[in-house]
């Protein structure tokens, strides 16, 4: 009989930093690892990483797996079952405004599945913010009163005030969580650890939090002018959580992909999956009049 395949739930914000772990976390090569994530349209790993993919599942260039929950969560569990013999792993990355309460509880009660480190990543530049505000800090806090560790992104940027603050803030929530600035070796001996049910029975039960944030996809009539598209997504760093897309910009040679998230804007060289992808971005923000404004400004972009 086959071991119980470990599981991590990877939760956090919207912008919170969970790509960029998990990308860290996929270009290690001493474990072969399973991504679940929500559904292609939104997969949270860089395109650099992916190598080819099928109707449910993308392999991806370092050897590891990632799954769709497109079909539904159990069916999504039982695909990941059915790969166990080709991971060591499985990673699932709950979207932005998910509680870890049914991802774990199904974990917890499924015998084929072992879980373990439950963990909820924080940006300490945006973490307060994000706790203060009434419409999603209920799940903000929930992600981290849930968690058995806490990791801290951005670590590098922050100032070493807003990290004692954020820790003060995680141990105020959660003071059982253990928690992370750095992917080292402390991470990867926590991220192996069982999950501490302590923390799972403090959460409130499951509620539907899909009603918290609107989302649109926005399409750009034309190439947009890189100076200008730049400049309006730097007024909008704030009210638009996350962001993304890719863009054929008229100076440079090749696909950009741009990304808003936790505050920060980048713009990368990133291959498109095709050309149905380019000058398309999905947008995310807990206020739909902020979304509104946003395509109204990007409806005015020309090269």
């Amino acid at each position: 009989m086959a071991a119980p395949l470990p599981v991590n739930i990877l939760c956090g914000y919207l912008g919170a930093g969970k790509t960029t772990l998990l990308n860290r976390l996929l270009e290690r090569q001493d474990e072969r690892i399973l991504v679940m994530v929500n559904d292609f349209g939104d997969i949270a790993v860089d395109a650099a990483l992916v190598s080819r993919r099928s109707a449910d599942t993308i392999q991806l260039s370092n050897g590891c797996i990632c799954c769709s929950m497109a079909g539904g969560l159990f069916d999504a569990f039982e695909r990941a079952l059915d790969l166990r013999g080709r991971v060591d792993r499985l990673i699932v990355e709950a979207s932005g405004v998910a509680e870890p309460r049914r991802l774990a509880g199904i974990a917890l009660a499924e015998p084929d599945l072992d879980c373990r480190a439950i963990v909820a990543v924080a940006d300490p530049q945006s973490l307060a913010e994000r706790l203060a505000d009434p419409r999603i800090g209920g799940v903000a806090e929930s992600q981290v009163r849930g968690a058995d560790m806490v990791f801290l992104s951005r670590g590098d940027i922050a100032s070493r005030a807003a990290l004692r603050r954020t820790a003060r803030l995680v141990a105020g929530i959660n003071p059982l969580a253990s928690l992370h600035m750095a992917l080292d070796s402390g991470l990867l001996k926590a991220l192996r650890a069982p999950h501490d049910a302590r923390s799972f029975s403090a959460l409130a039960p499951h509620r539907d939090h899909r009603h918290l944030f609107a989302s649109r996809t926005i399409t750009l009539a034309s190439p947009p002018d890189r100076q200008r598209l730049l400049g309006i997504m730097a007024r909008h760093t704030q009210s638009i959580h996350r962001l993304k897309g890719y863009v054929r910009l008229p100076d440079l040679p090749r696909p950009h992909l741009l990304q808003l998230a936790g505050g920060m804007l980048s713009l990368e060289p990133a291959e498109a999956p095709d050309a149905s992808f380019l000058n398309r971005l999905v947008a995310i923000s807990p206020d739909k009049h902020a979304l509104v404004n946003l395509v109204a400004e990007l409806e005015q972009v020309r090269a």
